[in-house]
């Protein structure tokens, strides 16, 4: 449950978002009248924020008010819909899933269902909010290119040669280090996450 202070700055927050048509030195303005308001009110009658705050206003009424005030015609720039954000960890469990999978079983059906979901998972990363642009990079160079370059390395070294004794001794633990680079990404890109 939310603390009436947690309610408070949540409220002021959402003002401060919705007036950004405002000029800076006006919202601040409009920040300090409404924080001295509330405060006041709470004064007054303690633990009643949620009916203070109701009593208030809208935030998106009370931003449009004061535009208004200011002798702006214009109306505020609309904001676009929040698009649905998909939690942080889909990606990064579609990551792992994605290294793990072509060990799973000897399938091509496997193989092309894995780069799916590690094409997928990147993509999600990169339109992703959770992360700065260098967090990502970071995060998807340890986490998919480090690995994807052993693969190929491996391959050409020792799968196209058909080296069979090397592949036979040292399938496993390659598969095991690219899981752990993997898992070594996704895990960094999770600490790493704006909440």
């Amino acid at each position: 449950m939310k603390t009436d202070d947690t309610l408070v700055r949540e409220y002021l927050a959402t003002v401060e978002r919705e007036s950004t048509a405002l000029p800076p030195v006006a919202r601040q303005e409009l920040l300090a009248d409404l924080s001295e308001h509330i405060e006041v009110a709470r004064a007054e009658r303690p633990g009643d924020v949620r009916a203070i705050l109701h009593e208030v206003g809208d935030p998106r009424t009370i931003a449009s008010t004061a535009l208004h005030e200011l002798g702006h015609t214009a109306t505020p720039p609309t904001r676009k819909p929040n698009r649905r954000r998909s939690p942080a960890w889909l990606p990064l469990l579609l990551l792992v899933i994605s290294a793990a999978l072509p060990y799973a079983a000897d399938h091509v059906l496997l193989d092309w269902a894995s780069l799916a979901m590690r094409i997928t998972a990147v993509v999600m990363v990169c339109r992703s909010r959770y992360w700065t642009a260098a967090r990502k990079w970071t995060g998807l160079i340890l986490g998919t290119l480090v690995p994807a370059t052993m693969n190929v390395i491996w391959y050409l070294a020792f799968v196209a040669p058909q080296n069979y004794a090397v592949i036979d001794a040292w399938r496993w633990p390659a598969a095991v280090a690219g899981l752990l680079l993997t898992l070594a990404g996704a895990g960094w890109l999770w600490r790493t996450r704006v909440r």
